[in-house]
């Protein structure tokens, strides 16, 4: 009898992320221990092949895996798949841990720098050697070398990092070293800024989806429900398998299909690490996969007064408190920088294609003042989701990416695009409604003035 692949079964109870997950180097590569389930095993090679592993937890304390990249409190660190390297790789992990937890100050001890005393000489030795040189168009790090080293002539300091940082991979040729440290450092920049993640929430889908799924399902289920025999002989009742008839509005943030892993909830368009999490996503390892997205979010709350009753214009009715919510998703299907990546793929695609969505909700409370009792309106809160999107014009089209002002050009003429565009418009259509642009009479009318005045020095 054959089985669904790992990645396609749904565990008895819903999977929560691991929150924490102990990182330790053993023999045979990279161990990762959750707090509650199972470990897992990354090891060394080009492979770096991911296996269930149970091990003794480490002492470097992540807050999750980004595939390849590891995320560790907010900051993005790598873990190369080689023994020495990840050796080296743990000890700065675990010195940059200890030299963030609180300090006990006491008035008879003698607080000493982490690198300053003659024992720890080859400790610091090795620590700085995993600094890498910043790029051409990046801002230095400040050194982390003992102050001292600074009095060193330049020539000698650089023979020393040269010779700290030329130690190659195990049979790698210096040209592959270089080239995968340049991806890594691309990797870690990249999903060190502008990457936004939930443990229990799905940030990818807009309120308007969820509670448009939800409402699908419910009509169905009410279908489904009136057709079935009302004695119960056909499928008869019990507190497992009957699903309950209660308001999907009851839920101000609803949240649909909670028993399935987070990853399988997630808008495919905005989960950018989907590939880096592929071997934990084929083993079935839910728990480790956190769906990163690109983006901007952010929330405010305020208050708003309640106008005075006229009959009471001294009486204070209280106020308002609002909750604000932006969020912006960035697909990642043909995202590129400005100047690189324009107009439509053959896909259907658009360049730079970006997911708005505000979210206000508002709670009534004019009894604030009197009795501190804030209560809903109706039992619930006025919740409001609107929704932009933007995205390069669908036609097959470019910029120099090598000029200040360059021009856009048509790579092909209009009407070869007709079946790409129509690809796009048809996924919008279908995600968003009915498409409308309320200024096209104002620009329809421009062209027609322009045309009409027939002038050769206008176009």
């Amino acid at each position: 009898m054959s089985t669904l692949p790992p990645r396609f079964t749904v565990p008895p109870t819903p999977p929560r992320i691991h929150r924490q997950i102990k990182l330790s180097v053993v023999e045979d590569g990279v161990a990762l221990s959750p707090e509650n389930g199972e470990g897992v095993l990354v090891r060394w090679g080009v492979k770096g092949k991911v296996e269930r592993f149970d091990c003794e937890p480490g002492e470097v304390i992540l807050g999750g895996v980004l595939g390849i990249v590891r995320l560790w409190d907010e900051d993005i660190h790598a873990i190369p798949l080689s023994h020495e390297l990840a050796i080296k790789a743990q000890k700065r992990l675990l010195d940059i841990q200890i030299s963030r937890e609180p300090k006990t100050k006491s008035r008879w001890s003698l607080t000493l720098p982490l690198r300053s005393t003659a024992i720890d000489k080859d400790q610091s030795d090795d620590s700085s050697s995993d600094e890498e040189a910043p790029e051409a168009d990046e801002t230095p790090l400040p050194s982390k070398t003992r102050e001292w080293t600074k009095f060193m002539p330049k020539l000698r300091k650089k023979q020393l990092n040269d010779s700290k940082s030329s130690e190659p991979l195990p049979n790698d040729p210096p040209q592959r070293e270089e080239l995968e440290a340049k991806i890594v450092r691309q990797i870690i920049r990249e999903f060190s800024n502008g990457f936004f993640f939930s443990y229990d929430f799905d940030l990818t889908h807009s309120i308007q989806q969820k509670r448009k799924t939800l409402a699908k399902r419910t009509a169905s289920h009410t279908a489904l429900h009136e057709l079935i025999p009302k004695d119960g002989s056909l499928f008869p009742s019990s507190p497992t398998t009957t699903l309950p008839r209660n308001s999907i509005y009851e839920d101000e943030l609803v949240e649909p299909d909670i028993q399935v892993p987070l990853w399988r909830r997630t808008d495919r368009r905005f989960f950018w690490n989907e590939n880096l999490m592929k071997d934990f996503i084929d083993l079935g390892l839910h728990a480790y996969v956190i769906p990163m997205m690109q983006g901007w979010v952010q929330s405010s709350s305020f208050t708003i007064p309640i106008p005075p009753n006229p009959l009471e214009p001294t009486r204070s009715l209280g106020a308002v408190p609002v909750d604000l919510v932006v969020i912006s998703r960035r697909s990642r299907d043909r995202a590129g920088l400005r100047y690189q990546r324009r107009g439509i793929d053959d896909e259907g695609h658009v360049a730079n294609m970006v997911e708005t969505e505000m979210i206000v909700r508002a709670k009534v409370c004019p009894t604030i003042i009197d009795n501190s009792l804030c209560f809903k309106v109706e039992g619930k809160s006025s919740l409001f989701s609107f929704i932009q999107v933007r995205g390069s014009i669908p036609l097959r089209w470019s910029q120099s990416p090598y000029s200040m002002k360059p021009p856009p050009v048509l790579n092909e003429p209009v009407d070869q695009s007709y079946a790409v565009a129509n690809l796009h418009f048809n996924d919008l259509t279908a995600r968003y409604g009915p498409i409308e642009g309320k200024e096209a009479v104002v620009t329809n009318g421009y062209r027609e003035l322009v045309e009409s005045l027939e002038r050769k020095d206008v176009k």
